[in-house]
């Protein structure tokens, strides 16, 4: 008899799945059958072995009894994605690699055993491994999207950014909602190392293919603003820079520096001054109010910046625009009221600072740095600027 209170943690979950089977197979073979009461007993067999600890000896006889009824092919499959996911790759290797060695094999089910083989060296790191098993995949299925996706993961994983684009380009055209993006980045990818070595024209030229598979790749944008700066064409870098309004309003703050910088060359403050008022009023930004304040007094003095801060805050109240107004105004302040400006500040620093800075909207990572490719889900393009909670 077996005793569930032994059994390993993960044979638990593997029990429900191989009891399954076998009322499948008894379903399907007819119960008061002698082959079906003999492939009752060997599937006891290997199930004891199994919860005993003996993977060796019950995959021997799975492997046996599906290829004598190829049909319950399911239920290795499953048994394979458990041990995966339980971490025991080498056991679902061993899985599937017993199946794939099987000269009796139909040829239906090749492509989905090479699949989960590659998904097993995945797992397992080997990188190489899986690669010719999905190339193998596509020669005997073509049209094999997840094929291709686990190719672009590898070539991703490698910083192979050309391979992944050759894959990525089959796939657009039936997906281009959700691959245009993906391309989009590896393409700025390139233009990254471009930049590195010096090649302007490679940056542009990768820039220009990103927007041409995402027209709103706002990484894009950034990079063409940035060359246009270079070259001191600033009224086409304040162009690209307020396209990314249109395209993701949430990154503005990362380049607010480099559009008042913009302005700046050109001596224009007040269509500086007009197009900041504008995003407040359209868009709840983490730094906006810091640099418009920052450019209030720059060009029309401290009692300006007072008053536009004091306007702001009735209008929006926030612990930014509170920071920010008690810095200007504990400079004038009696000495009482200095120290209690200063503590006042310094609750509301802490409080502003509370946060991180940027942070991934599709699994919540939190950083300092801005990353295109979030380091905990591997998102394209979901790190963004934090939003600092009003008060």
């Amino acid at each position: 008899m077996i005793d569930l209170s032994e059994m390993p943690g993960w044979s638990l979950l593997v029990l429900p799945v191989l009891i399954l089977a076998f009322w499948l197979l008894l379903k399907n073979r007819g119960s008061g059958s002698g082959v079906a009461y003999n492939r009752s007993a060997e599937y006891f067999k290997g199930l004891n072995y199994l919860l005993n600890d003996e993977q060796g000896k019950a995959l021997d006889i799975f492997v046996k009894l599906v290829e004598s009824d190829w049909e319950i092919i399911d239920t290795h499959f499953a048994l394979g994605k458990i041990f995966r996911k339980n971490g025991e790759t080498d056991k679902a290797i061993k899985i599937h690699q017993g199946l794939i060695a099987r000269p009796s094999l139909p040829e239906k089910y090749r492509s989905r055993v090479l699949l989960e083989l590659g998904y097993d060296y995945l797992g397992a790191g080997w990188f190489d491994r899986a690669e010719g098993l999905f190339k193998e995949v596509l020669i005997h299925d073509q049209s094999s999207e997840k094929a291709r996706r686990n190719l672009i993961l590898i070539y991703q994983q490698e910083k192979d950014w050309h391979k992944a684009i050759d894959i990525a380009v089959d796939l657009f055209g039936e997906n281009p909602s959700d691959i245009g993006p993906m391309i989009s980045q590896y393409y700025c990818e390139l233009a990254d190392i471009a930049k590195v070595k010096g090649d302007v024209n490679q940056v542009e030229h990768n820039a220009q293919q990103a927007l041409r598979y995402d027209s709103a790749s706002v990484r894009a944008s950034m990079m063409l603003a940035e060359q246009s700066m270079n070259r001191s064409d600033y009224k086409q870098a304040i162009r690209q820079i307020e396209l990314i309004e249109e395209q993701d309003a949430e990154f503005l703050p990362v380049v607010l520096d480099q559009l008042i910088e913009c302005y700046d060359h050109l001596n224009d403050p007040d269509a500086l001054l007009k197009y900041l008022g504008e995003l407040e009023d359209k868009h709840d930004l983490p730094g906006l109010l810091e640099k418009h304040a920052v450019v209030v007094e720059r060009y029309k003095g401290k009692e300006a910046v007072i008053d536009y801060l004091t306007k702001r805050l009735k209008k929006h109240p926030s612990i930014q625009g509170m920071h920010h107004l008690l810095a200007y105004r504990s400079n004038d302040a009696s000495a009482g009221d200095v120290a209690l400006f200063l503590d006042l500040k310094s609750a509301l620093v802490k409080m502003e600072h509370s946060n991180s800075e940027f942070q991934c909207h599709h699994c919540g990572f939190q950083a300092n740095t801005l990353y295109w490719l979030c380091p905990s889900c591997q998102s394209w393009g979901e790190v963004k600027p934090a939003i600092v909670e009003a008060a």
